[in-house]
């Protein structure tokens, strides 16, 4: 039973985690309205070999980006206990790290050639290395902001040094013709502008700490988290490295566009969460039967996002590619198609990860990691026989595989049933079958128009708003309907005064009237978010 004051802490942390995720969430749509707008102008300027080479060299670049951080940044926010010291340590293992891998990269960058056999991917990788002493830099004020929950802070620096490098820099560069290096600058301005920000509203000491004492737990979980980033990195490239190798950089370039169009709403729909979650679930880490909670509410909520919106791309393909890169990238339409499920179930996978790292279960987590890639390149090469298509069905089977692994290990650690874990999915995969047979319908009634697909993608994105809203909000199914009174009760509406207070509480009323009377009482017991 919670005394009075352990509950004004759980009250604290939830509206602090709420705030969080409407910061984190604005700075997230944001940027992402600001990415396909500079993707749409880019691929009018770029030709597709242009982003081959430019993806290539990020996977040399994050190859040594995780050694060079060590987890580092992880390590801070989760650690319970952290002293000034350990901030020092942190700063001048990021620094040092950064420096010696991103000048071990421009040494070696050369030796990519006889993985990729293109000469061209070298000289950006070696201007790209210098990245990753910009993040050694950068990396701590960073992680000090996200421990103590600034993500008011963060949505600025983020969303102000997107604007600054990508559609500033970016953008001047490619329209006077410097092609590929216009990507690369506003890679590494973006890198120069949140290291500076950052710094300026956190001023941390910079001084060199050399004692052990206090690299040692830090070393103990960042190491271990580095290298499950790494081999996360590896499940996560080899198409990439294939396709390169096999296809061509201006294949690649196709692949890697579509993939961008795919991830990027989902992208945006989880990550603005899953920052927030992970210092929350970090303050929380031995309290099992609150992290179930969150858990399941939270993978109940998003998918009930996610999969209805990989529903409405996988039919709005055509729109999609047509509108925002031009009919030249017509080959991604039916990559596009295949890969929505593999984005949208792998993101929705991502919460299983965050548990198992605010839990510390690296060992299990890595485990996983390992039997996903010895899979994956057999999938690859079992399905190589159908070109880029191919590819897109292997990583598919390969996402079932990994969410089933991750099932099995939140059944163990936080005593979750299969049958509730697959439940999960049920109002997402119900609003995913509605929406997609709105989107065909819509889509068979405006062909005879023949409107330009900007304008059919505008029709299609608003009647997936209102047929979406409508399942979530209005209609939604038992599962989904209970999370998400649940979670606005925990928002505590008899604490918020005027109309906002009275809105929350009238519509907590109108998802489940059989409990909430019209005098309603709403509790604190049982936190959904922690």
């Amino acid at each position: 039973m919670s005394t009075s004051t352990d509950t004004q802490p759980r009250r604290s942390l939830t509206m602090t985690t709420v705030q969080g995720v409407k910061w984190s969430t604005a700075a997230t749509i944001l940027t992402a309205i600001m990415q396909v707008g500079y993707t749409a102008v880019m691929a009018r300027l770029l030709s597709p070999a242009a982003f081959g080479v430019v993806a290539l060299a990020n996977v040399v670049l994050r190859f040594g980006g995780y050694f060079a951080q060590m987890g580092m940044e992880q390590a801070i926010i989760q650690k319970q206990d952290l002293t000034k010291e350990d901030i020092r340590a942190a700063f001048t293992a990021s620094v040092a790290l950064g420096i010696v891998f991103g000048g071990l990269l421009i040494l070696l960058a050369p030796l990519s050639i006889y993985v990729f056999h293109e000469p061209e991917v070298v000289p950006v990788a070696q201007v790209l290395a210098f990245s990753l002493l910009l993040t050694g830099l950068s990396a701590t004020a960073l992680s000090l902001l996200r421990r103590t929950m600034q993500f008011r802070t963060l949505a600025l620096v983020e969303v102000s040094s997107y604007v600054v490098s990508y559609g500033g820099v970016g953008v001047t560069m490619a329209l006077s013709g410097y092609g590929v290096w216009s990507l690369v600058a506003a890679s590494v301005a973006q890198g120069l502008l949140v290291g500076l920000l950052a710094y300026l509203v956190t001023r941390h000491s910079v001084l060199p700490l050399l004692s052990w004492e206090h690299y040692r737990p830090l070393w103990h979980y960042g190491s271990r988290i580095s290298l499950i980033s790494f081999l996360e990195f590896i499940g996560s490239s080899l198409d990439t490295l294939i396709i390169g190798r096999v296809l061509g950089t201006a294949m690649l370039g196709i692949y890697n566009r579509a993939w961008m169009l795919v991830a990027l709403p989902m992208y945006m729909l989880t990550t603005s969460v899953s920052k927030v979650i992970f210092p929350a679930f970090s303050q929380v880490q031995a309290d099992q039967a609150r992290m179930r909670n969150v858990y399941l509410s939270s993978v109940t909520l998003v998918a009930a996002l996610i999969l209805p919106t990989a529903a409405g791309m996988l039919v709005a393909a055509p729109e999609l590619v047509y509108s925002l890169l031009g009919p030249k990238w017509d080959a991604s339409i039916p990559l596009l198609r295949v890969m929505s499920f593999t984005s949208g179930l792998m993101l929705i996978t991502m919460f299983g990860g965050i548990v198992s790292d605010a839990r510390a279960r690296l060992r299990e987590k890595t485990i996983i990691i390992l039997q996903y890639l010895l899979v994956l390149p057999v999938l690859f090469w079992l399905l190589h026989g159908w070109g880029l298509i191919g590819y897109a069905f292997a990583l598919n089977i390969g996402a079932l595989l990994y969410a089933g692994l991750f099932m099995r290990l939140l059944h163990h650690d936080l005593d979750i049933s299969y049958g509730r874990l697959l439940s999960l999915y049920v109002p997402g995969i119900f609003n995913a079958a509605v929406v997609a047979m709105v989107f065909a319908g819509v889509r068979l009634g405006l062909a005879p128009l023949h409107l330009p697909p900007v304008v059919a993608l505008i029709i299609l994105l608003l009647v997936g708003a209102l047929v979406l809203g409508t399942l979530i909000l209005l209609v939604p199914l038992p599962g989904l309907r209970r999370e998400l009174c649940a979670f606005l009760d925990r928002l505590h509406p008899q604490s918020h005064s005027g109309i906002l207070g009275r809105l929350l509480a009238r519509y907590v009323r109108f998802l489940n009237p059989s409990v909430y009377g019209p005098e309603a009482h709403f509790s604190a017991a049982n936190p959904v978010l922690p």
